[in-house]
């Protein structure tokens, strides 16, 4: 492998395992702030009481996403010799979620930081952007858990070893119920968003071990197809 894909796995991994701890910072983050209330009087109230968890939150999110970027590229590249269907598929669908995820912190942005001076600050906006934005975390919830559970498909052949598949199927699973967060519960939540941490972070390591191989897929047991 030359020192370019090196490189790319290199930086993969780091993307993967800082994605990870983001977005756990964020959902902790999210649990001091607290849910949202369901009435925009009330979401004012609650947005000014947890502005600065809500803030970092934000920042949180942003960066996140933009480090699952390389994190995606390195994914593909390392599924695509052995399982390149399932690897379209799920880096594909990684990728759709990409986008979709960085729109939201935009709309949830507009809470706690102004834009030529604008901010929210009527009940109705308020509702809306909350109503969005919650609405947007679960279906990316669910395209996440899509994806997570179509990679582990792929890594069931060895690619990754058969430890991180079993993870990433809990991973996926966490992902579909933690789409419902108003409905499970702080702890089943919490529960959730740590398996999908540990998922990335597990990607970040084998990408970085990959990168300081030969041949990061074949020269040795754990990353060959027999594993």
């Amino acid at each position: 492998m030359g020192h370019d894909m090196k490189g790319v796995y290199r930086l993969g991994g780091i993307g993967f395992i800082t994605s990870g701890a983001l977005f756990l910072v964020r959902y902790l983050l999210d649990l001091v702030a607290g849910p949202p209330p369901s009435s925009g009087t009330d979401i004012l109230v609650w947005v000014h009481a947890g502005k600065t968890s809500l803030a970092f939150g934000n920042e949180a999110l942003f960066f996140a996403t933009m480090s699952l970027i390389p994190g995606v590229v390195a994914l593909y590249h390392s599924l695509a010799r052995f399982e390149q269907t399932k690897a379209v598929i799920g880096c594909g669908i990684i990728a759709a979620a990409v986008p979709v995820l960085a729109m939201l912190d935009i709309v949830h942005g507009r809470l706690v930081y102004p834009v030529y001076g604008l901010q929210v600050s009527t009940p109705a906006v308020a509702e809306l952007v909350v109503a969005i934005f919650y609405g947007g975390l679960h279906a990316a919830g669910i395209l996440l858990g899509v994806a997570t559970i179509v990679l582990s498909l792929a890594m069931m052949h060895g690619v990754y070893g058969r430890g991180i598949a079993y993870l990433g199927f809990a991973a996926g699973v966490g992902d579909f119920i933690g789409a419902y967060p108003d409905a499970i519960g702080l702890l089943v939540m919490l529960v959730c968003q740590i398996l999908f941490a540990a998922w990335f972070v597990a990607l970040g390591v084998a990408l970085g071990r990959m990168a300081s191989r030969q041949d990061p897929i074949l020269s040795s047991g754990r990353f060959s197809d027999g594993a």
